[in-house]
C-alpha cells in the first residue's frame, strides 16, 4: 500500500514538474513588455492581438493607438526624435515608401526567403503582396489588413423597385438617380459617396472609377498621367454621381457614410469588406440581413473592367529602433501565422483577410457570407493599388485638394486634373 501510495505520489510530482516545465516554455516572454502602434479604427483588433499574444507567450503588449491619417507621421518622428519607443507598427501601405525612405523599419527580406515555407506564404493573396511589402526590391513588413473597396446595397429598397445591383458605373447612375427621385419625401438616397477631404478617402473614392475607367496615376515608364481622358471621364462621372448621393458628399468621410447606411437611408454604398459584420449587429444597424454585396461596377468602352481598389490597406512591420527587438519580432511572427490571421478575421476587429485560405475557410464563410466571399474573389482578377513611393505623401496633397474642388464644383474635372498634373510634374521634377 505504502508503495503504490510512494508511486502514485512520484508520478503526480512528475505531472507537475512536466505541466511547469510546458507553461515556462509557453510563457517565454514572462515579464517583458513591447509597444505596438495601431490605428484608431482598428483597436479592437490590436487590443485583441495584445491579449492573445500575452496570454500564449507572458509578455505585454501596449496598444499606443492613433487616427489612421497620423500613424505615419508617429512612426517617423519616434526614430527620428531618437525617442524609440515603438516596436511593431502597423502601417498605411501607401506610407511605405516614406518609412523606408527615413529608416523606420527592418529589413524583412530575409525573413521572407528563410520562412516562406513555415509561414505559407504562398498562401497570401498576390494583390497584397508586393503593394504591402515591396520597396526596391527588398521586403519591409507583412500584409495585416486586406482592405478593398466593393459594392453594397440594400435589398430592400431594390426589391421596393424592382432592382438588380448595376454591372456598370452608367447602371449605378441610373440607379441611385431613381430611387433618389422616388425616394425624395423619405429622406433616402439612391448612394452615398465618401468625398471628404481626406486622401484616404476622396481618393479612394476616385480610385473606384479611375481603375475601372482604364485610367491610371502613373504610366508604364511612371509618367504622371492623371489627366488622361479615362482619368477625365472618371472624374466626372464621379460627379455627376454626386447630384444624387445622400448630403453632402464632400463633407462625408467614414462615420458620415456609415450613419446613412445604418439607419436604411442609402441604398448603395462604396465600401471596405467589413461593412456586412457592422451592418450585422442589431445595436447599430437597422438594416440587418438587408444588405446584398457585388463588386464594383465596370467601366465604359474596351478599356473598361471590374477592379479591386486596394483603398486604406495596412501591414505591419518592426521598428528598425525596437527597444525589445527579440520579442517584436515574436510578435510580428504572431501576427503572420496563418491560424492567428484566421482567427482575427473572424471577430469583429475591423481585419480583413490577406490569406486565400481565409476566405475559403468555413468559419469565415460563416462569420462574412459567401456572398462577400464571391465578390471579394471577382473584384480581385484586376487589383488597383495605391503608389508607395517616398514622394507619394507630397503627390496625394494637390490631388486631394483638387478632386474636392471637382466635387464642390469650384472647379471642372479637367482643370482639377490639368492642376494636379502640373503639380506632379513640378514635385517629381524637384521644383
Amino acid at each position: 500500500m505504502k508503495r503504490r501510495l510512494f508511486l502514485c505520489f512520484l508520478v503526480l510530482a512528475c505531472l507537475i514538474l512536466v505541466a511547469a516545465g510546458a507553461w515556462a516554455q509557453a510563457k517565454k516572454f514572462d515579464g517583458r513588455q513591447i509597444t505596438f502602434l495601431s490605428i484608431q479604427p482598428h483597436s479592437v483588433a490590436a487590443k485583441n492581438l495584445a491579449d492573445w499574444f500575452e496570454q500564449d507567450t507572458g509578455c505585454k503588449v501596449n496598444t499606443m493607438i492613433v487616427p489612421y491619417d497620423q500613424v505615419i507621421e508617429k512612426a517617423v518622428m519616434d526614430v527620428q526624435s531618437g525617442s524609440g519607443i515603438i516596436d511593431v507598427i502597423e502601417y498605411w501601405y501607401p506610407g511605405l515608401g516614406t518609412l523606408v525612405d527615413n529608416g523606420v523599419l527592418k529589413d524583412m527580406t530575409d525573413w521572407w526567403k528563410s520562412k516562406a515555407v513555415e509561414y505559407k506564404l504562398n498562401d497570401l493573396i498576390p494583390t497584397y503582396t508586393d503593394a504591402y511589402t515591396l520597396i526596391n526590391g527588398k521586403r519591409w513588413g507583412f500584409p495585416y489588413d486586406g482592405d478593398l473597396h466593393l459594392l453594397w446595397y440594400n435589398k430592400a429598397i431594390f426589391k421596393k423597385y424592382n432592382l438588380t445591383p448595376p454591372k456598370t458605373w452608367d447602371e449605378y447612375l441610373k440607379t441611385s438617380k431613381l430611387i433618389t427621385e422616388r425616394e425624395a419625401g423619405n429622406n433616402v438616397y439612391g448612394s452615398g459617396i465618401m468625398g471628404a477631404k481626406i486622401p484616404l478617402i476622396i481618393i479612394g473614392t476616385f480610385l473606384n472609377r479611375l481603375g475601372s475607367f482604364g485610367g491610371s496615376f502613373f504610366d508604364a515608364n511612371g509618367k504622371p498621367v492623371v489627366n488622361s481622358p479615362e482619368a477625365v471621364a472618371a472624374l466626372s462621372a464621379l460627379v455627376e454621381q454626386c447630384k444624387y448621393a445622400y448630403p453632402k458628399p464632400s463633407a462625408v468621410a467614414f462615420d458620415e457614410l456609415l450613419g446613412g447606411w445604418l439607419t436604411g437611408k442609402i441604398a448603395m454604398a462604396e465600401f471596405w469588406t467589413d461593412l456586412g459584420v457592422i451592418s450585422s449587429d442589431p445595436k447599430a444597424s437597422t438594416i440587418v440581413g438587408q444588405y446584398g454585396v457585388v463588386a464594383l461596377p465596370k467601366g465604359p468602352g474596351p478599356k473598361g473592367k471590374v477592379t479591386a481598389p486596394i483603398n486604406a490597406g495596412f501591414g505591419i512591420g518592426v521598428s528598425s529602433h525596437a527597444p525589445n527587438a527579440d520579442v517584436a519580432m515574436a510578435f510580428f511572427e504572431y501576427v503572420a501565422r496563418p491560424d492567428v490571421a484566421l482567427r482575427y478575421n473572424t471577430v469583429i476587429g475591423g481585419i480583413d483577410p490577406v490569406r486565400v485560405s481565409t476566405l475559403n475557410n468555413a468559419a469565415y464563410i460563416k462569420f462574412s457570407g459567401m456572398e462577400l466571399v464571391n465578390a471579394i474573389k471577382a473584384a480581385h482578377a484586376h487589383p488597383v493599388p495605391w503608389p508607395t513611393s517616398a514622394l507619394w505623401f507630397k503627390l496625394q496633397e494637390p490631388l486631394t485638394d483638387n478632386l474636392s474642388l471637382a466635387l464642390t464644383g469650384d472647379k471642372t474635372p479637367q482643370q482639377a486634373l490639368d492642376d494636379t498634373q502640373k503639380s506632379w510634374l513640378d514635385i517629381m521634377s524637384g521644383e
